[in-house]
């Protein structure tokens, strides 16, 4: 994934009218040798670009050491709640420029944690599903796989087309589809991606259970399927 990343990067910086300061080989072969020195054995590397005026481009990269969530998250599990705010419209800001303007996730994250929600999730300004505070968000109907089209204002995330093309793979129905808040509190089963979480379930939204309130058999499935291939997926 490390390529598609440094891809999405590089749209990034066309978006805002910049380029990258080095080709991506190059930045790759960089960020590779920032995580041997670090000492991890598996990390997650955190690439910022920083622009001074006209001057040159700063990189900066921090790694901190990959832990995911604990085993019970998995097992059992998260909450989620309906954030109050909406998801910037794609007139605003595009959502496909991976900038530092975090505020309205900060916002919600807060919201969150006085909830003791694990992430908030944001409805587009049409009342649709979007994403989670950090997260992609995907249900399970009828053995179906379904996700928010990129149209929804959210951002495509590098672990979100891995799943995809994993349940394709595994011959499930994949399919990009606007989601109301029902879709979710109906489904058959939930869960959430992004690069440390992977597949997380969601088995509450709000104050209702998502079917039987248990992580369902095809959110399973696509957590050992990705949990298997991290390693194929991670030097890429």
């Amino acid at each position: 994934m490390a390529g598609e990343h440094l891809r999405r990067l590089a749209g990034s910086c066309q978006g805002l009218g910049r380029s990258l300061p080095e080709p991506l080989q190059h930045i790759r072969s960089w960020l590779f040798g920032a995580l041997e020195e670090s000492g991890f054995s598996d990390a997650i590397l955190r690439l910022s670009l920083h622009w001074e005026d006209r001057l040159p481009s700063h990189m900066l990269v921090i790694a901190r050491e990959f832990k995911t969530h604990p085993e019970e998250m998995y097992e059992k599990g998260v909450w989620l709640k309906t954030a109050v705010m909406r998801r910037w419209d794609l007139h605003a800001q595009d959502p496909q420029i991976k900038s530092s303007q975090y505020v309205s996730g900060v916002l919600a994250a807060i919201d969150a944690l006085e909830n003791s929600a694990h992430e908030l999730i944001f409805m587009d300004l049409n009342g649709y599903v979007a994403e989670g505070t950090v997260s992609n968000i995907f249900i399970v109907k009828k053995k179906r796989v379904l996700t928010p089209p990129l149209a929804s204002g959210i951002l495509r995330g590098v672990t979100r087309d891995v799943v995809l093309a994993l349940a394709a793979q595994a011959g499930l129905e994949t399919r990009e589809t606007p989601l109301t808040r029902h879709d979710l509190y109906s489904a058959d089963e939930c869960f959430m991606t992004n690069t440390s979480s992977e597949v997380l379930p969601v088995t509450k939204l709000d104050d209702l259970s998502i079917a039987d309130g248990e992580p369902g058999p095809v959110t399973k499935k696509l957590l050992d399927i990705f949990r298997n291939n991290r390693k194929v997926f991670c030097t890429r």
